[in-house]
């Protein structure tokens, strides 16, 4: 071969190496950043060309008996390999899974996708975290939206309804961050009432007449109607019919009922076409909500909410019919989870509004989208109103915790409800510019300074490092997310410029929350290891106090912890929490700690 096509040859096949190198070169680093990015942004997934081959399974692959530490299992065997029923692996590594589309199995290792905050910056205007997509009328251990105070009752630790303050705090929150979020013209009202013939009435005998009387107040101009008619709940009253549009799920009204008056809201279930009837009656009753039998049948059925003592005094009352209409529904279940029913828009025909016995009504009835200033408002007004002598809200049944090793009785306090009560009443301050929720967010500050065993609750641990209890036992039990919650409560209190206020209470108020908050921030630097176990976290350190096994966070409060960390790291920039945050995110995608 000639000498200048051998030299040409040689570079060629130079050239071709370094391209090969090059092509390596950055095929190692495009999967360095796939690596990278998945580190800091979990739910990001791989592409297709990332994953691993799957491992074929041979045509011959017979069943066999296998054994995993002594339980004797049927597993299937080819030349290569044995593979073990997914059952089997699903509870011994606590994993999930499901068929896919296209009859592939999907692997899970967490059933909680792992969320990180998508807000750059928060202070204590700032939507509540991801609350603007909480559901908590919806769920399962809500009885009601109780029709006096309007805010959620409880059924979570005793089967007769409660107020539970952090369930009210959220429900608050949520509401308030839907009111951030959503976009004020999509809000839609439709008027009901305004012309006569709109208010019907029954007629059909001499005890079931209803009588009408429309009148103008002269200084206000607005318009009133009296109505009459028997206060018998199988009695229609006067009624007023309802619009269809199934985004229009809200009832709004001004009366001032007698005592023998009474409301109810009729609708009817598209899929089954059953009819609910939910009477709101003026009494006490503990049950919040029940089957009233007052027309039962198959097609029927009729619940009772209980009102509480209205009368002779003018109330707005403002009732979700999904809402109401779905806790009805589930109260008369067995109280199982499988029984929580929801309804969406669509499920419903809302038919009508009635009244009955002795009131007195604003004429005009409103059928909103949404009124979440409003709920936002009430939360935070049973807030102020509720909160006692010690700045505290009180929790009014037993909690007990590791088989009643540890037993708080009726009338404890949370660090979690005295948190998320702060983080609503600054929000109510900043929407109102009602000092008065401020007053109410400082006085709850003291049972941080308080110690469990003292009625406060604070726990030092090893006597040094101060831990604000969701459930302020002793020995402490240190649970991780709920104290995690009352740093951003303190924080958001902290974060208000304490200079614009003449008012010395709440300006030395806003400082001890600064206090109050670097305290614990300083405990939860110097604890967080202890609640990493190399594939999950644990969700408090009840064992260090009962010599017991850890209690290890489910995956759902794995993921809150995930979302906290990340949350505290961007309010503090301390970056211990985000590398701590990643690392736990990896966990919920199967990733470990290496061994020694």
């Amino acid at each position: 071969m000639p000498r200048g096509i051998r030299r040409q040859s040689l570079y060629l096949f130079g050239a071709m190496i370094l391209l090969f190198l090059i092509n390596l070169y950055f095929a190692s680093e495009g999967e360095a950043t796939v690596e990278e990015q998945m580190k800091y942004y979990p739910n990001m997934q791989k592409s297709e060309s990332s994953e691993a081959d799957p491992v074929p399974i041979e045509k011959e692959a017979r069943k066999v008996k296998c054994s995993a530490d002594g339980q004797q299992l049927t597993c299937l065997r080819d030349d290569a390999d044995y593979y073990f029923p997914f059952n089997f692996l699903k509870k011994r590594f606590d994993i999930s899974g499901h068929a896919t589309d296209n009859d592939t199995f999907e692997w899970i290792t967490s059933y909680a996708r792992v969320k990180i905050p998508d807000f750059k910056a928060y202070n204590y205007t700032s939507e509540f975290g991801h609350f603007a997509s909480y559901s908590v009328e919806t769920r399962d251990r809500v009885r009601c939206i109780n029709p006096d105070t309007g805010v959620p009752m409880s059924t979570q630790w005793d089967p007769t309804p409660y107020y539970y303050p952090i369930q009210i705090a959220q429900y608050g929150l949520q509401h308030y961050s839907r009111m951030v979020d959503e976009d004020r013209s999509e809000v839609r009202v439709a008027e009901l009432g305004k012309e006569h013939r709109d208010w019907q009435g029954t007629a059909s005998t001499v005890h079931q007449i209803s009588i009408r009387t429309y009148f103008t107040d002269n200084e206000t101009k607005t318009e009133y109607v009296n109505i009459s008619s028997s206060s018998s709940l199988t009695n229609g009253g006067v009624y007023l019919y309802l619009k269809q549009d199934p985004d229009l799920h809200i009832v709004e009204f001004s009366w001032r009922p007698q005592a023998n008056a009474s409301f109810t809201l009729m609708l009817q279930v598209r899929e089954t076409g059953a009819v609910i009837l939910l009477n709101y009656v003026q009494t006490d009753d503990p049950r919040c909500v029940w089957a009233d039998g007052v027309a039962a049948g198959e097609d029927r059925i009729s619940f009772t909410y209980s009102l509480g003592d209205q009368a002779d005094r003018w109330s707005n009352v403002s009732r979700d019919l999904q809402v109401d209409a779905a806790r009805a529904m589930t109260s008369n279940g067995s109280g199982k989870k499988t029984d929580n029913i929801i309804y969406h828009p669509g499920d419903l025909k809302f038919i009508s509004v009635g009244f009955r016995g002795e009131a007195t009504l604003v004429q005009r009835i409103w059928q909103r989208t949404q009124v979440h200033r409003q709920l936002f408002h009430t939360a935070a007004n049973w807030a102020v109103s509720q909160q006692d002598e010690k700045g505290g809200w009180p929790i009014p049944v037993e909690r007990s915790i590791a088989d009643r090793k540890l037993v708080l009785p009726p009338g404890w306090y949370s660090a979690m409800a005295q948190g998320h009560m702060i983080s609503l009443l600054t929000r109510a301050w900043h929407d109102t510019r009602d000092e008065n929720y401020l007053v109410s967010a400082v006085k709850a500050l003291g049972l941080f300074e308080k110690l469990a065993q003292d009625g406060g609750v604070r726990n030092d641990f090893v006597g040094k490092l101060a831990w604000y209890e969701e459930y302020p036992t002793t020995p402490g039990s240190f649970v991780l997310n709920g104290f995690m919650y009352s740093l951003i409560g303190l924080y958001d209190l902290s974060s208000i410029p304490e200079q614009n206020f003449l008012n010395k209470t709440i300006a030395d108020g806003i400082m001890k929350a600064s206090h109050l908050y670097s305290t614990g921030m300083q405990s939860l630097l110097a604890l967080l290891p202890l609640y990493d176990t190399g594939s999950g976290s644990i969700y408090d350190l009840r064992h260090l106090g009962l010599a017991s096994a850890p209690n290890l966070a489910r995956w759902d409060y794995h993921a809150v912890h995930v979302y906290l960390l990340q949350w505290l790291y961007l309010v503090s920039g301390e970056e211990q929490l985000a590398e701590i945050g990643q690392r736990w995110a990896g966990y919920a995608r199967g990733n470990r700690a290496k061994h020694n």
